[in-house]
Protein backbone atom coordinates (compact mmCIF):
# COMPACT_ATOMS: atom_id res chain seq x y z
CA UNK A 1 0.00 0.00 0.00
CA UNK A 2 1.22 3.09 -1.23
CA UNK A 3 1.98 6.08 1.41
CA UNK A 4 1.08 8.94 1.21
CA UNK A 5 3.62 11.85 0.18
CA UNK A 6 4.53 14.65 1.73
CA UNK A 7 7.27 17.16 1.24
CA UNK A 8 8.31 19.77 3.67
CA UNK A 9 9.29 23.59 3.80
CA UNK A 10 10.96 23.95 7.03
CA UNK A 11 14.33 25.64 8.46
CA UNK A 12 14.54 25.21 11.85
CA UNK A 13 15.96 21.92 13.18
CA UNK A 14 13.67 21.46 16.50
CA UNK A 15 10.46 21.80 13.91
CA UNK A 16 11.82 19.85 11.31
CA UNK A 17 12.57 17.12 13.19
CA UNK A 18 9.33 16.98 14.89
CA UNK A 19 7.59 17.24 11.59
CA UNK A 20 9.53 14.19 10.48
CA UNK A 21 8.10 12.32 13.55
CA UNK A 22 4.97 13.63 13.32
CA UNK A 23 4.21 12.18 9.64
CA UNK A 24 6.04 8.76 10.51
CA UNK A 25 3.89 8.29 13.42
CA UNK A 26 0.85 9.19 11.20
CA UNK A 27 1.91 6.57 8.66
CA UNK A 28 2.73 8.88 6.00
CA UNK A 29 6.45 9.41 4.19
CA UNK A 30 8.12 12.92 4.91
CA UNK A 31 9.68 12.44 1.36
CA UNK A 32 11.69 15.52 1.89
CA UNK A 33 12.08 18.92 4.20
CA UNK A 34 14.16 21.42 2.30
CA UNK A 35 15.12 24.90 3.72
CA UNK A 36 15.39 26.97 0.15
CA UNK A 37 13.17 27.41 -2.67
CA UNK A 38 14.89 25.71 -5.36
CA UNK A 39 15.72 22.45 -3.76
CA UNK A 40 12.01 21.94 -2.97
CA UNK A 41 9.98 23.15 -6.38
CA UNK A 42 12.55 20.83 -7.97
CA UNK A 43 11.58 17.76 -5.53
CA UNK A 44 7.65 18.71 -6.29
CA UNK A 45 8.37 17.99 -9.83
CA UNK A 46 10.40 15.22 -9.14
CA UNK A 47 8.89 13.04 -6.38
CA UNK A 48 5.34 14.19 -6.82
CA UNK A 49 4.27 14.87 -3.32
CA UNK A 50 0.54 14.53 -2.98
CA UNK A 51 0.81 17.41 0.12
CA UNK A 52 3.38 20.13 1.13
CA UNK A 53 3.85 21.77 3.84
CA UNK A 54 5.39 25.14 4.04
CA UNK A 55 7.04 27.28 6.93
CA UNK A 56 5.96 30.76 6.13
CA UNK A 57 8.99 32.51 7.66
CA UNK A 58 11.98 30.59 5.83
CA UNK A 59 15.17 32.65 6.94
CA UNK A 60 17.49 31.15 3.66
CA UNK A 61 14.78 31.85 1.50
CA UNK A 62 11.99 33.60 -0.21
CA UNK A 63 9.20 33.07 2.00
CA UNK A 64 6.49 30.36 2.04
CA UNK A 65 3.85 32.59 0.83
CA UNK A 66 6.20 33.50 -2.11
CA UNK A 67 6.81 29.76 -2.69
CA UNK A 68 3.11 29.24 -2.75
CA UNK A 69 2.34 31.36 -5.16
CA UNK A 70 5.24 29.20 -7.43
CA UNK A 71 3.81 26.35 -6.84
CA UNK A 72 0.33 27.50 -7.99
CA UNK A 73 1.70 28.99 -11.03
CA UNK A 74 4.46 25.48 -11.39
CA UNK A 75 3.35 22.84 -9.73
CA UNK A 76 -0.20 22.39 -8.70
CA UNK A 77 0.09 20.14 -5.72
CA UNK A 78 -1.98 20.65 -2.26
CA UNK A 79 -0.12 23.08 0.13
CA UNK A 80 -0.58 24.28 4.17
CA UNK A 81 1.01 26.84 6.00
CA UNK A 82 2.72 26.27 9.60
CA UNK A 83 3.94 29.46 11.12
CA UNK A 84 5.12 31.17 14.40
CA UNK A 85 3.34 34.39 13.93
CA UNK A 86 -0.94 34.28 13.84
CA UNK A 87 -0.05 38.48 13.16
CA UNK A 88 -3.23 39.63 10.96
CA UNK A 89 -0.87 40.92 8.60
CA UNK A 90 0.95 37.60 8.08
CA UNK A 91 -2.35 35.72 8.32
CA UNK A 92 -3.78 38.19 5.32
CA UNK A 93 -1.02 37.90 3.23
CA UNK A 94 -0.90 34.03 3.71
CA UNK A 95 -4.47 33.99 2.86
CA UNK A 96 -3.82 35.73 -0.86
CA UNK A 97 -2.74 32.35 -2.06
CA UNK A 98 -6.05 30.46 -0.95
CA UNK A 99 -3.44 28.02 1.15
CA UNK A 100 -5.72 24.72 1.61
CA UNK A 101 -5.28 24.70 5.75
CA UNK A 102 -3.00 27.08 7.83
CA UNK A 103 -1.47 25.70 11.17
CA UNK A 104 0.28 28.11 14.15
CA UNK A 105 3.56 26.11 15.33
CA UNK A 106 3.87 24.01 17.96
CA UNK A 107 1.93 22.01 15.80
CA UNK A 108 0.53 18.98 17.08
CA UNK A 109 -0.20 15.67 15.52
CA UNK A 110 -3.80 15.81 15.13
CA UNK A 111 -4.00 19.31 13.99
CA UNK A 112 -1.17 18.31 11.50
CA UNK A 113 -3.41 14.99 9.76
CA UNK A 114 -6.68 17.09 10.00
CA UNK A 115 -5.00 19.80 8.04
CA UNK A 116 -3.28 17.55 5.70
CA UNK A 117 -6.49 15.69 4.74
CA UNK A 118 -7.89 18.82 4.53
CA UNK A 119 -5.90 20.15 2.16
CA UNK A 120 -6.21 16.94 -0.07
CA UNK A 121 -9.83 17.16 -0.06
CA UNK A 122 -10.44 20.41 -1.01
CA UNK A 123 -7.05 20.19 -3.86
CA UNK A 124 -9.60 17.26 -5.22
CA UNK A 125 -12.74 19.34 -5.50
CA UNK A 126 -11.58 21.26 -7.48
CA UNK A 127 -11.22 19.19 -9.69
CA UNK A 128 -14.52 17.10 -8.65
CA UNK A 129 -17.55 17.66 -11.45
CA UNK A 130 -20.20 19.70 -9.50
CA UNK A 131 -22.34 16.92 -9.47
CA UNK A 132 -21.01 15.63 -6.25
CA UNK A 133 -22.05 17.94 -3.16
CA UNK A 134 -18.69 18.59 -0.59
CA UNK A 135 -20.46 16.07 1.78
CA UNK A 136 -19.74 12.94 -0.53
CA UNK A 137 -16.52 13.79 0.10
CA UNK A 138 -16.28 14.04 3.46
CA UNK A 139 -13.97 10.99 4.58
CA UNK A 140 -12.45 9.87 1.47
CA UNK A 141 -10.88 11.77 -1.84
CA UNK A 142 -10.45 10.81 -5.37
CA UNK A 143 -7.57 12.51 -6.85
CA UNK A 144 -5.76 12.15 -10.10
CA UNK A 145 -5.09 8.45 -10.47
CA UNK A 146 -5.68 7.22 -7.04
CA UNK A 147 -8.02 7.03 -4.35
CA UNK A 148 -7.24 8.14 -0.60
CA UNK A 149 -9.08 6.22 1.29
CA UNK A 150 -9.90 6.75 5.18
CA UNK A 151 -9.11 3.35 7.15
CA UNK A 152 -8.54 3.53 10.76
CA UNK A 153 -7.61 7.24 11.44
CA UNK A 154 -5.54 8.00 8.69
CA UNK A 155 -5.60 8.07 4.64
CA UNK A 156 -4.22 5.26 2.53
CA UNK A 157 -3.35 5.92 -1.01
CA UNK A 158 -4.77 3.39 -3.48
CA UNK A 159 -4.15 2.98 -7.15
CA UNK A 160 -7.02 2.71 -9.68
CA UNK A 161 -4.97 -0.41 -11.34
CA UNK A 162 -4.91 -2.19 -7.35
CA UNK A 163 -8.63 -1.86 -7.04
CA UNK A 164 -10.53 -5.50 -7.91
CA UNK A 165 -14.17 -4.34 -7.93
CA UNK A 166 -16.52 -2.13 -6.47
CA UNK A 167 -19.74 -3.34 -4.42
CA UNK A 168 -23.20 -1.44 -3.48
CA UNK A 169 -23.35 -1.23 0.38
CA UNK A 170 -26.56 1.11 0.15
CA UNK A 171 -27.81 3.76 -1.99
CA UNK A 172 -25.29 6.33 -0.47
CA UNK A 173 -22.00 3.89 0.12
CA UNK A 174 -19.84 1.34 -1.83
CA UNK A 175 -16.86 -1.09 -0.71
CA UNK A 176 -14.25 -0.46 -2.66
CA UNK A 177 -12.02 -3.94 -2.66
CA UNK A 178 -8.70 -4.26 -3.24
CA UNK A 179 -5.71 -6.26 -3.44
CA UNK A 180 -5.00 -5.67 -0.19
CA UNK A 181 -7.87 -4.22 1.89
CA UNK A 182 -11.64 -3.02 1.74
CA UNK A 183 -12.85 0.21 2.06
CA UNK A 184 -15.79 1.91 2.88
CA UNK A 185 -16.84 5.03 0.80
CA UNK A 186 -19.09 7.21 1.38
CA UNK A 187 -20.29 7.71 -2.48
CA UNK A 188 -23.05 6.03 -4.43
CA UNK A 189 -21.66 3.26 -6.57
CA UNK A 190 -23.06 4.87 -9.54
CA UNK A 191 -21.40 8.53 -8.77
CA UNK A 192 -17.77 6.44 -8.37
CA UNK A 193 -17.88 5.08 -11.73
CA UNK A 194 -18.33 8.13 -13.16
CA UNK A 195 -14.79 9.21 -11.97
CA UNK A 196 -13.58 6.06 -13.30
CA UNK A 197 -11.96 5.23 -16.51
CA UNK A 198 -14.65 3.35 -18.61
CA UNK A 199 -11.77 1.94 -20.63
CA UNK A 200 -10.84 0.04 -16.99
CA UNK A 201 -13.48 -0.40 -15.01
CA UNK A 202 -17.46 -1.90 -15.99
CA UNK A 203 -20.62 -2.43 -14.73
CA UNK A 204 -21.77 -5.89 -14.77
CA UNK A 205 -24.13 -5.97 -12.04
CA UNK A 206 -26.55 -3.77 -10.57
CA UNK A 207 -24.32 -4.05 -7.12
CA UNK A 208 -20.83 -4.27 -9.24
CA UNK A 209 -18.55 -2.64 -10.90
CA UNK A 210 -15.28 -4.45 -12.08
CA UNK A 211 -11.65 -3.86 -12.85
CA UNK A 212 -11.60 -6.01 -16.08
CA UNK A 213 -7.80 -6.21 -16.65
CA UNK A 214 -8.48 -8.35 -12.85
CA UNK A 215 -11.03 -11.27 -14.48
CA UNK A 216 -9.65 -14.46 -14.11
CA UNK A 217 -12.35 -16.77 -15.30
CA UNK A 218 -15.64 -16.63 -16.51
CA UNK A 219 -18.64 -19.19 -15.55
CA UNK A 220 -20.91 -19.00 -17.75
CA UNK A 221 -23.42 -21.01 -16.56
CA UNK A 222 -23.72 -20.06 -13.25
CA UNK A 223 -23.28 -16.41 -14.71
CA UNK A 224 -20.41 -15.87 -12.25
CA UNK A 225 -16.80 -14.04 -12.77
CA UNK A 226 -13.72 -14.41 -10.95
CA UNK A 227 -11.49 -11.62 -9.88
CA UNK A 228 -8.30 -11.90 -7.57
CA UNK A 229 -9.99 -15.74 -6.83
CA UNK A 230 -13.41 -14.56 -5.24
CA UNK A 231 -16.80 -14.93 -7.45
CA UNK A 232 -19.01 -12.46 -7.89
CA UNK A 233 -22.12 -12.43 -10.08
CA UNK A 234 -22.71 -11.01 -13.50
CA UNK A 235 -25.96 -9.83 -14.83
CA UNK A 236 -27.71 -11.47 -17.52
CA UNK A 237 -28.64 -7.83 -19.35
CA UNK A 238 -24.78 -6.85 -18.80
CA UNK A 239 -23.31 -10.47 -20.76
CA UNK A 240 -23.35 -8.69 -24.21
CA UNK A 241 -21.42 -5.56 -22.81
CA UNK A 242 -18.75 -7.97 -21.08
CA UNK A 243 -17.88 -9.94 -23.70
CA UNK A 244 -17.48 -7.55 -26.12
CA UNK A 245 -15.32 -5.64 -23.78
CA UNK A 246 -13.24 -9.09 -23.11
CA UNK A 247 -12.95 -9.37 -26.74
CA UNK A 248 -14.58 -12.97 -26.49
CA UNK A 249 -14.58 -15.24 -29.56
CA UNK A 250 -17.82 -17.69 -29.64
Amino acid sequence: MAKLKVLVAEDDLTHATKMEMLLDEMGYDCIGIHDNEMDLLRNIKVLKPDVVVLDIALKNANNGIHIAQKIQHTHPTPFLFVTSFDDKETMNQAMETAPYAYLIKPVERGNLQAAIELAIRKFSQQDSPATHSPAEWNTDVIIRDSFFLKRGSKLEKVQIQDILWIELADERYCQVITTAHQYHLRMSLKSLEQQLDPKLFLRIHRAFVVNIDRIDSIEEADFMITVGGQEIPFGRSYKTVLYQRLQMLH
